[in-house]
């Protein structure tokens, strides 16, 4: 790998469970010069903690070698759907932390698509912009943000098998995560971190892009609104199950499910607990003292304890 040409910068989308990053990062595959490959999950935090334990910091190429044979292995790589020839991910020179490591495969598999701006896609980094600034501090980062009660609704559907048991819980933890990334996004210069609402990107997709696009540095492409083409490919068929809708266009009857769909009881729980930030990202909430729904919020907490003493 010529190491005299220089480096592109990395893109990372973050948001809360169920916020949009899937969509997003769909739409940005889809641009001719960018390639986000599908979630990874834990893989770079798990990863990232063995080079210190299993691979002795990468301190020699045996390491290296051994921590790319591993990662080759892993179902979460496999899950990319694309070949990554093992000659590319050991070019000299090698890689000699975690974060080269990491930003090899990345360029690999942009490459393998004949692109050159990679970007990775993960829920867990919501909560991490510190690890990314250090790891990668010419990185860009886009964080996704969706109205809490839909992302509640969402954790609360039969297709998402993994998310949180109940209202209140959702909501401490939107509330918790989101403002925490939002706190920590405000503290790098503007052209490192953007905002996005997941409502402008389902609504007026084309504009949101467009505005992404000019953060990104890279010329707006009209493929991007054709994700939707490109589903099976980008998405294992074993997962499809939680992104249900992902194979047609925006849909607008996704945004603001709540004010049809979810309770008045659930509303007050999740406003009493979270009001205040949606109040500051632009959302409606009730008026005044919300008194509704406490019998509710009682039972979600017993709930909660119940269920932490029996894990």
């Amino acid at each position: 790998m010529n190491q005299s040409v220089p480096r592109p910068t990395p893109l990372f989308i973050v948001g809360f469970q169920r916020s949009g990053t899937t969509l997003l990062r769909l739409m940005l595959n889809a641009h001719p010069e960018i390639a986000i490959p599908h979630d990874s999950a834990e893989l770079w935090f798990d990863y990232r903690d063995k080079a210190v334990r299993q691979y002795d910091e990468l301190s020699d190429k045996r390491h290296v070698i051994r921590m790319v044979d591993d990662l080759l292995a892993e179902p979460r790589i496999k899950a990319w759907q694309t070949e990554l020839p093992r000659d590319q991910l050991l070019a000299e020179p090698l890689p000699d932390s975690f974060p080269a490591v990491m930003r090899r495969f990345h360029e690999v598999f942009a490459r393998s698509h004949g692109k050159l701006l990679w970007g990775d896609k993960n829920t867990g980094t919501l909560v991490a912009l510190d690890v990314l600034n250090r790891d990668f501090p010419d990185c860009r980062i886009v964080h996704l943000v969706r109205d809490g009660r839909d992302c509640a609704l969402s954790h609360l559907s039969k297709e998402y098998i993994y998310g949180y048991e109940n209202v209140l819980r959702a909501a401490v933890e939107w509330r918790e995560q989101t403002s925490l990334c939002h706190k920590m996004g405000a503290m790098l210069p503007p052209a490192r971190f953007l905002e996005s609402r997941y409502e402008d990107l389902v609504l007026t997709p084309e504009v949101e892009l467009k505005r992404i696009c000019a953060f990104l540095e890279v010329a707006y492409a009209p493929q991007m609104m054709r994700y939707h083409e490109y589903v099976d490919e980008n998405v294992p068929a074993d997962k499809r199950g939680l992104w249900p809708l992902l194979d047609q266009p925006p849909l607008a009857s996704n945004v603001f499910k709540w004010k049809t769909k979810m309770s008045p009881k659930d509303r007050a729980v999740f406003e009493r607990n979270a009001g205040d930030l949606l109040r500051a990202l632009g959302y409606e909430t009730l008026d005044g003292p919300i008194r509704a729904g406490r019998l509710r919020e009682l039972w979600y907490q017993i709930h909660q304890r119940i269920a932490w003493r029996l894990r």
